[in-house]
């Protein structure tokens, strides 16, 4: 049997992550800001998309919820526990320079309703700090948020 699909590389994984120690101000590439309430409210301002929308140049701002997920097959990236931010509420699309060369990705994305993020953890010197991926799936880069 042969598997199809992305060939993720290997990330790194935290398994022993808490809310409490995820809520609070973060900031990521561009300007990104990301907001966790200990409630359980989440809130974006211009963070770009993950994976292929990464390339595509856009970003979006909004209101929503997050929780850390445990992870299962196929519900995060090798099985490992993730952010989950889902904005429900767009408030803001910005458009930025397309990161890829290739002509398919220079269009601007369209108006979007809502979006749904997972974020990877990594534990370093610095302390927790959640990442996305972007760009091509099966070579992604990762984008780290760090704590304000």
């Amino acid at each position: 049997m042969v598997a199809s699909g992305c060939a993720y590389p290997t990330l790194p994984t935290v398994h022993d992550a808490s809310t409490s120690e995820l809520a609070g101000d973060w900031t990521g590439l561009d300007g990104a800001k990301v907001t966790l309430e200990s409630n359980g409210r989440a809130e974006v301002t211009n963070l770009g998309g993950q994976d292929w929308d990464f390339d595509r140049g856009w970003g979006l701002s909004g209101t929503g919820t997050w929780k850390l997920i445990e992870g299962a097959s196929g519900e995060t990236l090798m099985a490992a526990p993730a952010v989950q931010i889902s904005i429900t509420t767009v408030t803001g699309q910005i458009q930025r320079p397309a990161r890829d060369r290739d002509e398919w990705t220079t269009a601007p994305h369209t108006p979007i309703g809502k979006y749904t993020w997972k974020f990877g953890m990594e534990r370093t010197k610095k302390g927790l700090q959640p990442y996305y991926l972007a760009g091509d799936p099966d070579a992604p880069t990762l984008y780290h948020l760090k704590r304000t």
